[in-house]
């Protein structure tokens, strides 16, 4: 681009008291037609032009400023909401890749427009990128599971199932490795049942079925953990057949008799089978310490 960014951009708020002066100094009600308005449309236009062309430099600061003020005018002074939140939005592209806590904000400020215009889906998919920018860029792990929580339910509440189970998993997933085994376990068992009629995700239901059994574990209550893999039966009789279901029936019985060693062995066997990712590694490590802290009280 041949012309200087900066330069354009200084040029956009001489052009916005331009259109400020044309209305106080105007005397008919003609004045706003080729006046106030189309002043206010062109600054919008030359602040996303300023915006862009600090994007193609990679000045992303300057550039989320730019869309910042192109979106102001379009909401105080065009009454373009809509822009307004498109503006935003780009705003937090550049933003995310240098000031994530920007992002954030501008981000927020647009999933809040579509909201109030009714739009859950695309709310939603920003909803989704602001939760990912919790947990990626700015390592928020509660706001990020408040984040993807609210996505889920708006996806929900758009009767697009197949997303909103995708991200009540992520809530769910967060919610454990955060110790609140309790919202693990209801939003696994929620997308179990869901799942349990869709011969798409049907499949999937021992993988829910185990990381919830693996919660209760982590809760150290073996009364409801018995109760619960005793209702996974029921709602999934093939669920008894899995190499899934006896790894919790084996793990259970060797937290009933405090048994590490054994704890281990189970796990080792299931290992060699099915490679044992990092969530349920963090998670089996929380409940061999338990059991081997319970090991020390006793002793």
């Amino acid at each position: 681009m041949s012309q200087d960014p900066r330069v354009l951009l200084q040029k956009t708020p001489l052009f916005v008291n331009q259109a400020d002066k044309a209305l106080s100094g105007a005397s008919g009600g003609f004045a706003w037609f080729g006046g106030r308005s189309e002043k206010y449309e062109s600054a919008a236009d030359l602040y996303t032009q300023a915006a862009n062309a600090f994007r193609v430099q990679k000045m992303n600061k300057e550039a989320g400023q730019a869309f910042e003020k192109a979106a102001s005018i379009q909401t105080q002074n065009l009454n373009e909401p809509d822009d307004a939140a498109n503006n935003l939005q780009e705003a937090f592209k550049v933003y995310r890749k240098s000031d994530p806590e920007d992002a954030a904000r501008v981000l927020s400020s647009a999933i809040q427009h579509y909201v109030l215009r009714g739009n859950l889906r695309r709310a939603a998919t920003q909803q989704q990128y602001l939760a990912e920018l919790y947990e990626v860029e700015l390592g928020d792990m509660k706001k990020a599971l408040e984040a993807y929580e609210k996505a889920a339910d708006w996806f929900d509440g758009d009767n697009a199932e197949a997303l909103a189970n995708k991200h009540y998993l992520k809530v769910a997933d967060l919610a454990a490795l955060e110790s609140d085994y309790y919202k693990a376990i209801t939003n696994y068992e929620r997308i179990g049942r869901s799942s349990i009629n869709n011969n798409l995700m049907k499949w999937s239901v021992k993988d829910y079925l185990l990381k919830a059994g693996i919660c209760h574990l982590a809760t150290k209550d073996l009364v409801e953990t018995n109760r619960a893999l005793e209702s996974y039966r029921e709602l999934d009789p093939s669920f008894a057949s899995t190499r899934e279901h006896q790894l919790l029936v084996d793990l259970t019985q060797a937290v009933e008799g405090g048994d590490p060693e054994g704890f281990g062995d189970k796990l080792r066997q299931f290992d060699q089978l099915s490679k044992l990712d990092k969530w349920k590694t963090t998670l089996f490590l929380r409940i061999k310490n338990n059991i081997e802290e319970a090991e020390e009280d006793f002793s």
